[in-house]
């Protein structure tokens, strides 16, 4: 089982979002799954979280208005590869997808409270002892209603993320 705390300082114009400026923190709990070794050094496993909080807050913009929103998700589709899994750190490769639902519709009135997410990064998992490991790293969130709203401005945030691991 693995804990996760990460934060975002300020989100960007990406790829697909719309919305500047906009801070994320988020509290996640993981579940790994072995799927298969490579020449008995690499590992791919399946990964499914559940993102017990986040929190976006959003600056005015000439389009949208400054406000807070809070809400959980579930990532049921992820995969992690890690390189050289019987070294003491190891790097690691992640993606997944999911959803987030959110107390009121988001960023306004014009959204919906549903929206859909896609991760993508890596980082650094280092083994503390045999069964805790402590990790850190990086992801690219993107988060958007996928067109069910009024609006669909989406927002993509790279958030910096720690946490542990009890195996």
């Amino acid at each position: 089982m693995n804990f996760i705390a990460g934060y975002s300082f300020a989100s960007t114009k990406g790829f697909w979002g719309k919305i500047p400026e906009a801070t994320l923190s988020i509290y996640t709990i993981r579940y790994n799954r072995k799927l298969a070794t490579y020449n008995n050094r690499h590992l791919l496993e399946y990964v499914t979280e559940a993102n017990l909080a986040a929190n976006y807050t959003l600056s005015d913009t000439p389009r949208y208005r400054s406000g807070s929103f809070s809400g959980f998700g579930i990532t049921p589709i992820g995969f992690q590869l890690n390189i050289n899994q019987n070294n003491i750190i190891q790097p690691f490769f992640k993606s997944s997808a999911g959803f987030m639902y959110f107390k009121k519709p988001f960023p306004d009135e014009r959204g919906v409270p549903f929206n859909f997410t896609l991760e993508l990064g890596g980082g650094i998992e280092v083994m503390v002892l045999e069964n805790i490991s402590l990790s850190a790293g990086y992801k690219y969130h993107h988060m958007s209603n996928g067109q069910f709203g009024e609006v669909n401005p989406g927002v993509d945030s790279n958030i910096f993320y720690t946490g542990f691991t009890i195996f």
